[in-house]
């Protein structure tokens, strides 16, 4: 979530189809996983599946309007979700793809989840990084007035393709170890439900901030957790949990209309 905030809350980029990079890198590590044994092998498959699939939408984001844009990637991410369904020889459909083998290393949980921790709190500390580099600069100032940045030399095609090859890159990781944990990939991991709970962390925690973003995602994750243990029926869970997000979602679009959709300077 917070490679993918660099492009929408930092770029403002309306960049809608991130979980169609996690669908297609996860399936290009768990297959080649499953194929060949090799962890090493199986992340540089998913690298790559997510490089390219995000070079295309940062093709697009540099061709088409903010609005088209959205849609389109928005419309491209259930096509994904669609072909990973249907494409049963493959990826098994709605059955998903049990027994995902562990690195072993990570024979418990508690040192797979430790070292997740440890991960994290680095991609924390590079994303700081970045967003105090000049590339963090170049980015703000494009979303800021795209005119007034590409008259003083900021190029605005390497940089959208380097906003998205970061993302690229942080979704594999994610993955890489998701996977593991959960040993099981699962179409319905990427419905339109964990699209929705991304931008609600971005949103909540202001768009473009990293520590505001990163406390807005552990915050909204132990109330995601939490609602398991309500004393509702099972049936319930499910939507109480959208309605829930839902509200949060339009409460943060609200409160954070001015800097999501920010008025173009003029002079």
């Amino acid at each position: 979530m917070l490679s993918h905030n660099v492009i929408f809350g930092k770029g403002k980029i309306f960049h809608f189809g991130p979980m169609g990079v996690a669908i297609i890198s996860s399936y290009g590590i768990v297959i080649t996983l499953k194929s060949t044994g090799s962890f090493a092998l199986a992340f540089l498959v998913g690298l790559v599946c997510a490089l390219l699939i995000s070079a295309v939408f940062a093709w697009l984001s540099v061709k088409l309007e903010p609005d088209a844009l959205g849609v389109i990637t928005l419309a491209m991410h259930i096509a994904i979700l669609n072909i990973a369904i249907n494409w049963t020889s493959l990826t098994r459909g709605a059955l998903g793809i049990p027994g995902v083998p562990r690195l072993s290393f990570f024979s418990s949980n508690t040192t797979l989840s430790i070292t997740m921790a440890v991960v994290a709190v680095l991609w924390i500390i590079f994303m700081l990084y970045l967003d105090r580099s000049s590339f963090g600069r170049q980015i703000s100032a494009l979303a800021e007035h795209e005119w007034y940045a590409k008259s003083i030399g900021i190029s605005k095609i390497k940089t959208n393709f380097i906003a998205f090859f970061i993302y690229a890159l942080g979704i594999t990781i994610v993955t890489f170890f998701s996977m593991q944990y959960l040993t099981i990939l699962h179409p319905n991991d990427f419905m339109f439900p964990a699209f929705i709970f991304y931008i609600t962390c971005e949103l909540a925690g202001k768009p473009g901030s990293v520590l505001g973003v990163s406390l807005a995602i552990a915050l909204l994750v132990i109330l995601k957790e939490g609602l398991r243990f309500m004393p509702v029926p099972t049936g319930l869970t499910g939507p109480l949990e959208l309605i829930i997000f839902g509200v949060i979602l339009f409460v943060a679009v609200w409160w954070r209309r001015d800097s999501v959709f920010p008025n173009t300077r003029s002079v």
